[in-house]
């Protein structure tokens, strides 16, 4: 599997795969990111990348 958003190649237990687990998990302004908006169903993103995001929009919320 390779993340959307490093193209690095991930196992399974490294990634997010369903923008409905992210959807649940995270509030709208996560899911506005635009990585987050170009996922499809087949679509990986690590969890650096989930964190890189997370750190982004904790800090554009100060």
């Amino acid at each position: 599997m390779n993340c959307l958003a490093c193209s690095k190649k991930k196992e399974d237990f490294e990634v997010w795969s369903n923008k409905i687990v992210i959807a649940a998990t995270y509030d709208s302004e996560f899911q506005n990111d635009e990585i987050i908006c170009k996922m499809t169903e087949e679509s990986i993103i690590c969890h650096d990348f989930m964190q890189m995001i997370k750190d982004k929009v904790d800090a554009n919320r100060k």
